[in-house]
């Protein structure tokens, strides 16, 4: 461990800041929205989905529209979804480059469920570099509660305030910040101004800048 850094454990969201699903996914739920009658921006895509959980997405997705989903919509958004990520699922550029120059203990937490963290991580060959695995299925409340991170610090044996977190969602951000973390919000594809009003400390849009911004490369 690097005695310059203030941080003893780094805690990574997964989609949008491990894998480069965010946009996809969103733009997924978007298609297929519209198919039934919901048609939404972009913006309101951003807005309204980014960085939480499938139920939560399925509650949104009730309330604009003003009725239940049709009965085959949650398995038809499973089977699209993996179909998505088993052909178009990249790594966020330079991330394994940057996974290699973190010489801390790592883990992911994450609002997906186990099962397709597993799948992304596999898929991405990033398994290696971490040593727990928080998953919305682990914890009593997804983000924006606390919970997914909380148990991730605890899995690492590391109180929480001594724990860095990667984030680039609001949603994902505010959970940092509830856990008592310090949160660096990869900004990329997201809107710097929303993510320091969620209370990022730091904003960066290249990965490569994250070991230096830690003081652990």
């Amino acid at each position: 461990m690097n005695p310059e850094t203030q941080f003893d454990a780094v805690i990574f969201d997964c989609d949008g800041v491990l894998v480069d699903t965010e946009h996809m996914i969103n733009k997924l739920w978007q298609t297929m929205l519209s198919e039934i009658g919901l048609v939404l921006t972009d913006e309101e895509m951003m807005s309204y989905f980014s960085g939480k959980s499938l139920p939560d997405n399925i509650t949104k997705a009730v309330e604009l529209l003003g009725h239940p989903l049709p009965d085959h919509f949650r398995n038809d958004m499973a089977v699209r979804g993996q179909q998505l990520m088993a052909t178009e699922l990249e790594r966020v550029p330079f991330i394994e480059e940057t996974l290699l120059r973190i010489n801390l203990p790592k883990a992911v937490g994450t609002n997906s469920f186990s099962e397709s963290l597993d799948f992304k991580l596999h898929k991405a060959d990033l398994t290696k570099h971490f040593q727990a695995y928080i998953c919305i299925d682990h914890v009593e409340a997804p983000k924006p509660a606390p919970d997914i991170y909380l148990l991730a610090a605890e899995k690492l044996g590391v109180n929480p305030e001594k724990c860095a977190v990667i984030e680039d969602s609001p949603i994902g951000i505010r959970a940092g910040v509830a856990a008592g973390m310090t949160v660096f919000a990869y900004a990329a594809t997201m809107n710097e101004e929303e993510q320091k009003q969620a209370g990022a400390s730091v904003c960066f849009t290249d990965m490569r800048e994250l070991p230096g911004l830690l003081n652990c490369s």
